[in-house]
């Protein structure tokens, strides 16, 4: 891309990678600017995904809105359960146990926050604790779930219930490629083996694949995970690491059969050197160990994984590898990081998703 052509209207996006995030980018791009722009996502079959993210936080919905993806099919499609909140267990002392449930807390009382009554009230004695003015915490502790009545009073509860989702991510990725392919998004398989940049601007031009082709582009998405590689390996954007504070650097996860009803929560667990997360979709129970390897070894932590597991487990434990952080610029040039190629933040709070959105 030249200088000159800087201004100039985007008519093409090359999206760099497939996934989760490629395919929410493929699929956003391609509805919002019905076929106005030319969108074509390159990805390999044999480098596959990570996979490990099934569990959002309530905004999915909106993303999903803007897609025009009915809330029932879209459940059916990818195995999905509902989620009102996140079961935290053993974090202050072994046996200890508190939901975080979405939504709202109590009623504000004209223009002072709920919170405020509740934190005078319990130093004097007078509250309950915080979860029982919590509806997404009272029905998470039984068991229950409804999606909001379209006929609850404005004031009622229930006309407010805060909800995400657990999905199967690989059904995810799979079901928005079919609805951008339909949408006039063009799906390239292969590997990227060279970048072009202008010799000018540093603008990536094009890239080339193993097979020869060359895909040129306006504006280039890289959805190319951890490799991050448009941003971090052609334009060198450095990472800023976060370990010091974050210091979980490992992840090994492991699908298990499916024991009883899903529960309407992510479980969360604390073990000695990490945290164990639980995520009950309709037809498996996606379960991960996140870890410091300062602290412990990789034996034992999938010992801990397996043994703690609900059912017995559907395959040998995966290996994931990571830093957490982020690159210092997201976008530079005309390339976007989307997901994990810009950043990673361990995935105790479901946010993984929503980063991408």
């Amino acid at each position: 891309m030249k200088q000159a052509e800087r201004g100039r209207p985007v008519r093409s996006i090359a999206i760099i990678g497939g996934g989760t995030a490629g395919w929410m980018c493929a699929a956003a791009v391609s509805k919002s600017f019905e076929r106005k722009i030319d969108v074509v996502l390159v990805e390999s079959e044999e480098i596959g995904t990570i996979g490990v993210g099934e569990a959002t936080v309530p905004h999915l919905s909106a993303f999903n809105a803007l897609l025009g993806i009915p809330e029932a099919e879209f459940v059916r499609e990818v195995q999905g359960t509902f989620k009102l909140g996140i079961q935290f267990n053993d974090w202050g002392r072994i046996g200890d146990s508190y939901i975080h449930g979405f939504g709202t807390m109590g009623r504000d009382l004209g223009l002072m926050p709920f919170h405020q009554y509740w934190l005078k009230a319990r130093g004097l004695g007078q509250a309950k604790d915080i979860g029982v003015y919590s509806l997404n915490t009272l029905a998470s502790v039984a068991d229950k779930f409804m999606t909001p009545p379209s006929d609850a009073p404005r004031n009622s509860p229930l006309a407010e219930i805060a909800y995400a989702y657990h999905f199967d991510a690989g059904r995810y990725a799979r079901y928005l490629r079919r609805r951008a392919e339909d949408q006039g998004a063009r799906r390239i398989e292969g590997k990227v083996v060279s970048v072009q940049q202008s010799s000018g601007t540093g603008f990536v031009e094009s890239v080339t694949l193993e097979s020869g082709d060359t895909i040129a582009a306006d504006l280039f998405l890289d959805c190319s995970g951890f490799r991050s590689l448009l941003l971090g390996g052609t334009l060198d954007v450095e990472f800023d690491d976060w370990t010091h504070w974050l210091p979980c650097d490992r992840a090994l996860v492991a699908p298990c059969e499916k024991v009883g009803p899903a529960t309407p929560y992510t479980r969360s667990s604390a073990h000695k050197f990490g945290w164990q997360f639980r995520i009950p979709l309709q037809h498996r129970t996606g379960n991960g160990h996140i870890y410091s390897s300062q602290f412990g070894s990789d034996d034992e932590a999938a010992k801990i994984l397996l043994d703690t597991l609900d059912g017995p487990a559907l395959g040998d434990p995966k290996m994931l590898k990571f830093r957490t952080g982020m690159r210092k610029k997201l976008w530079d040039k005309n390339v976007i990081a989307i997901g994990l190629a810009g950043g990673f933040i361990e995935p105790l709070e479901s946010t993984a998703i929503y980063l991408i959105q």
